[in-house]
């Protein structure tokens, strides 16, 4: 029988490093399994977080790249809303960096680092969880009282633990570009070339941007076709070799929790359904099932009714706030292009934005019910605009 662990955590991201952090703080045995290496992890997102996932983190001095308190959208006709806060709203983090911060944290704090380890098979029975990895050194299996799944997009390890998957993903793509003229955000509606599409491009340094794109589907291909388009083509110096692009959940899984595990992060759907954005929301749920595991180990209470009141937390605090952008998300995939022209033009004539904007509830964490807000206002008035009307008429 393999040594027993306290928690064993699949996937070294930042959820299940935060979680095992901890833990391991706490006088946990926690391991943290993790197929890639730290000398070769490479960035996954934009890495765009607001100041209350900085205050979670504490940020090393060199993982804040810039920040930013301004955008400019742009419909798919060129139309331009700028918006702008007194205040930074948004910080654009060195994300590989990120990585290696959390995981030398998890480490210190006594959680054991396992890298290199695919996980092959999990199993959780009554007594134990059992997950076997295969690696450099070959098979092994780690025993341990309760199992946490961080390892991102995973169903076939979802439906070994016990866990539902999240109910719908699209798919993310990003990509560093070497490109003139980037002073600020700059967020671009796609509409014109697939249905809920947008891309953005978020200035790093001088001459260096990051590029995503959320679609719902050939994420990478709408990413070059949005590079070629006027107005983007003449400021690009250089062709990113190599555009990368995963799924991504954007909505929450059914169940996130069952007896003697529980999923955070990505494998949970605890992602923003506007942006595909979900450093803040992993981070939360992961200081959540931390609270909640900590408890049950004390008690060695284990099951499923002792652990559900970690998803019952996550979903008290922040169900609502998904809900809203999901339905923002759902309203904005069913505008024409002309129809999302007349919304970007109504909202900068009639000052939406900017009234939303200065919203005591509006941050950039919990921005779905600013932009719910916002579609709703201006989409009657779009209703009425001239390549609104034309466009219902043609669908």
């Amino acid at each position: 029988m393999p040594e027993l662990y306290d928690v064993a955590v699949i996937g070294g991201g930042p959820s299940g490093c935060l979680v095992a952090s901890a833990l391991a703080s706490g006088g946990r045995r926690v391991v943290v399994l993790e197929h890639r290496r730290a000398d070769a992890v490479e960035p996954c997102c934009t890495g765009i977080v607001g100041r209350p996932y900085l205050d979670c983190i504490q940020p090393c001095e060199d993982l804040v790249l810039t920040a930013a308190r301004s955008a400019v959208l742009i419909s798919p006709s060129g139309r331009r809303l700028h918006v702008a806060s007194a205040v930074d709203q948004a910080f654009v983090l060195d994300r590989a960096l990120l990585e290696l911060q959390l995981r030398r944290r998890a480490a210190e704090a006594g959680a054991e680092m396992v890298e290199g380890a695919l996980v092959t098979r999990a199993r959780v029975s009554t007594d134990v969880c059992e997950t076997k990895v295969s690696g450099p050194d070959g098979a092994r299996t780690y025993a341990s009282r309760v199992l946490v799944v961080a390892s991102g997009v995973n169903p076939g390890l979802l439906r070994q633990a016990g866990l539902g998957q999240p109910a719908k993903y699209m798919v993310g793509a990003h990509a560093e570009v070497e490109m003139d003229g980037v002073d600020e955000t700059e967020v671009y509606f796609l509409s014109d070339v697939a249905p809920g599409a947008f891309a953005w491009l978020v200035p790093m340094a001088p001459g260096r941007v990051r590029l995503g794109v959320l679609s719902a589907s050939l994420a990478a291909q709408v990413a070059g076709m949005f590079l070629a388009r006027p107005g983007v083509r003449d400021r690009v110096r250089r062709q990113p070799l190599h555009i990368a692009q995963r799924p991504v959940p954007v909505a929450v899984s059914r169940r996130m929790h069952g007896e003697r595990v529980l999923a955070v992060g990505d494998a949970a759907g605890q992602v923003k359904p506007t942006t595909g954005g979900g450093l803040y929301l992993g981070a939360m749920a992961a200081a959540a099932a931390a609270a909640v595991l900590a408890e049950a180990l004390a008690r060695d209470d284990l099951s499923a009714r002792a652990l559900s009141r970690y998803e019952a937390q996550w979903r008290s605090a922040f169900g609502g706030e998904l809900r809203r952008g999901a339905l923002a998300r759902a309203v904005y995939s069913r505008l024409s292009a002309g129809l999302v022209d007349g919304v970007i033009e109504l909202a900068a004539r009639t000052g939406v934005a900017e009234t939303l904007l200065r919203s005591p509830s509006f941050s950039f964490d919990r921005h779905s019910g600013a932009l719910l807000s916002g579609l709703l206002r201006c989409l009657p008035g779009a209703l009425l605009h001239p390549a609104g009307r034309q466009s219902e008429a043609e669908s």
